[in-house]
């Protein structure tokens, strides 16, 4: 979420509603530039992308180094002040000042709670479970976005309550002055914390409330949010990428013993050479384009009830996309479609086999097909494991028709006669079959669908490329 340069009202003045702490004192009118920070708490679900990636040990009460059940979206906890730190530095961001922090929460009106003057209450945020005659034996965090209604001015959430987040700035009394090092990571001392936790009662999770720990504290109701000056390269780390190495493959199909005539378009089979290029690991999820949509102010799929996904569908491809909604993400995202050469050879491989996997039919273990057009049957993007295609792309192979860049027309392939052109108006190439497709054979890497770029279908989705250009991939 991007906070506007300029003033704002930080701190507490020492005797006023809301009972400031001393330590808030005195309140100042402080200049900030602008700066992005993200709309939640880094959640267990991108902290185990990190710790996957990097082999960074994981939070200590995960089992087996894996999420918690049913706590992909909640925020991570037991991180201490360096386990933030160096997922900041993986994914391209830093810890946010407490003043940008601040700033981000309350706004420009010095308002006491992210969502104005009024009371904090059980709609607002997660907050004084401790406190409750009916608290549960044992508190809990929340989903980070279980809670709209407390959002900020500039619609970040969980600022009030859930869990205390790590900023980057040195406990220092204020006022703050430039340059005065507190934001220096080589100087030791304690870190400040803001926004209270689920055991805190209104006091404690008011905008300007202030808390300090160690660097090397971790505990269950401590987790963090990111900050940057360059989102672009934020929004990269969206995703899981996949390399593929430059080089030739077969496009296309002849027909084939034991699978019937290859469909119309497929033919004739031939050779095309494609650079070096990497491709999202799993079509885009709905929690992915949920960011983008809250992000840009896109309107959301329609089937969304007040543009939320169902939380049991976070990890499931989103659907019910255009071909322009599918160009609009890839936009925000410093990404593009995939042309249909990259995707068929991100499928297939080099060797010409028939299904991502191999050459083996498909069964429930390798691709999500043959459910019927009645009521929506995605999976989730990691369900089919055993169908990975030779360089570990999921999902290729049934679940969503996956969007390309590419304009259909006859074979032979070629990204330089106009085909890749995202300006050219008419029907696009869509792969991969989806849960709706009747048979095996839709499921093949080979396969080619089409669609006016204006439809939308509850098997229809998309993955990405790393890269915004739309220069033929040659080598």
């Amino acid at each position: 979420v991007t906070v506007p340069a300029g003033p704002f009202l930080m701190g507490s003045v020492p005797v006023s509603v809301g009972q400031p702490f001393a330590n808030e004192s005195p309140r100042q009118q402080l200049a900030l530039p602008a700066f992005s920070i993200s709309r939640v708490p880094v959640t267990n679900a991108q902290y185990e992308k990190f710790v996957r990636a990097t082999q960074y040990p994981a939070p200590g009460h995960w089992p087996c180094a894996q999420t918690p059940a049913g706590k992909a979206q909640h925020p991570v906890t037991y991180v201490d002040w360096r386990d933030a730190q160096a997922f900041c530095a993986w994914a391209g961001t830093r810890l946010p000042s407490e003043a940008e922090w601040e700033k981000a929460a309350r706004g420009t009106d010095g308002r006491l709670w992210p969502w104005g003057g009024g009371a904090p209450d059980t709609s607002r945020g997660n907050y004084n479970q401790a406190g409750r005659a009916a608290a549960p034996v044992q508190q809990d965090t929340s989903p980070v976005d279980a809670y709209p209604a407390g959002a900020s001015p500039y619609g970040v959430l969980d600022m009030a309550g859930n869990v205390w987040e790590w900023t980057n700035s040195l406990y220092e009394p204020y006022p703050i002055g430039a340059g005065d090092g507190r934001e220096s990571p080589e100087r030791a001392g304690r870190r400040v914390v803001r926004g209270g936790t689920y055991n805190h009662g209104p006091r404690h999770i008011r905008c300007a409330a202030r808390a300090a720990l160690e660097t090397s504290a971790r505990d269950v109701y401590t987790g963090f949010r990111v900050a940057t000056s360059e989102p672009s390269a934020v929004r990269a780390q969206l995703f899981d990428w996949v390399e593929i190495p430059a080089g030739t493959f077969q496009l296309g199909s002849e027909p084939q013993p034991g699978c019937g005539p290859a469909l119309s378009g497929e033919a004739p089979q031939h050779t095309v050479e494609l650079a070096e290029f990497r491709i999202a690991q799993t079509p885009v999820t709905n929690i992915e384009y949920h960011e983008f949509a809250v992000a840009t102010g896109h309107p959301a799929p329609g089937h969304w009830r007040d543009n939320h996904f169902s939380r049991s569908k976070a990890d499931h491809p989103v659907a019910y996309v255009d071909w322009h909604d599918a160009a609009a993400f890839c936009a925000w995202a410093g990404a593009r479609l995939p042309t249909e050469a990259e995707w068929e050879k991100a499928a297939r491989g080099c060797d010409g086999r028939l299904y991502p996997w191999g050459n083996a039919r498909p069964d429930a273990a390798r691709a999500n097909f043959g459910r019927g057009s009645i009521g929506p049957a995605t999976t989730p993007v990691h369900h089919c494991s055993l169908g990975a295609s030779p360089y570990g792309l999921l999902d290729m192979a049934g679940n969503v028709w996956e969007w390309t860049n590419s304009l259909y027309a006859s074979y032979p392939y070629s990204a330089t006669d106009g085909r890749e052109s995202p300006s050219t108006e008419g029907r696009r190439v869509l792969r991969g079959g989806s849960f709706a497709s009747p048979g095996a054979r839709y499921t093949r890497c080979a396969m080619r669908s089409l669609s006016y770029p204006a439809r939308r279908r509850d098997h229809i989705g998309f993955r990405v490329v790393a890269g915004s250009d739309f220069n033929p991939r040659m080598p």
